[in-house]
Order: structure tokens, then sequence, then C-alpha cells
């Protein structure tokens, strides 16, 4: 006769847990490291809101359309979990917005 001892398996959600972040997940329990930070959203806003439709040739708009298009590939890779792409778009935004960005910090 065999006896087995029940166990309980207790698997906890991942995501930003930062709640200033713009990706703020109120259901992690544990951070996973995606969390976008108050530089890059920031920047992200100032590019967004300061684009002007009229001026398609300013190099500002080009800026703030190449941010706006990493912030949303961020989010895509956030979203998928893909820890490369998430580290790679997170860097390009820190330079296009003259930032700091480390992965280990």
């Amino acid at each position: 006769m065999a006896i087995y001892e029940s166990f309980t398996l207790k698997l906890e959600a991942y995501g930003c847990t930062d709640p200033d972040s713009i990706n703020y997940d109120s259901t992690a329990q544990m951070d996973d490291g995606t969390c976008i930070g108050a530089v890059f959203t920031e920047c992200i806003k100032d590019a967004v809101y300061n684009a002007s439709l009229k001026d398609c040739d300013r190099t500002s708009n080009k800026r703030s359309l190449e941010i706006y298009t990493y912030y949303q590939s961020l989010k895509a890779a956030i979203k998928t979990k893909n820890k490369v792409k998430i580290n790679m778009y997170k860097e390009k935004l820190a330079e296009l917005c003259n930032a700091e960005y480390c992965e280990s910090c």
C-alpha cells in the first residue's frame, strides 16, 4: 500500500510591481524587471504630445515617431514576455530619451 502526502503548489504571478510605472500590473506578485520607469514615461509623453503633423520633415517629429514606435514595440514584447526584445527596446528608448538604462538596476 502506497501512502501519498498532499502538497500545494503556489504559482506566483510575474509582472511589473511598481505602481508608478506605466505598465504596472496589480495582479503581479513578483517583479519581472519589465517596468517602464518614469524617465521613459516623461520622454514618451513629451515626444508624442509635442509632435506636429504639419512639420513632417522635422527631426523632432522623426524622433517622436521613433520613440512612439519603440514604446509600442516594448509593450508588445512585455505582453509576450520576450526578455531579449524588452531589453533591446528599453536600451533604444534610453538612447533616444538621453536617459540611463541598466538591465540589472
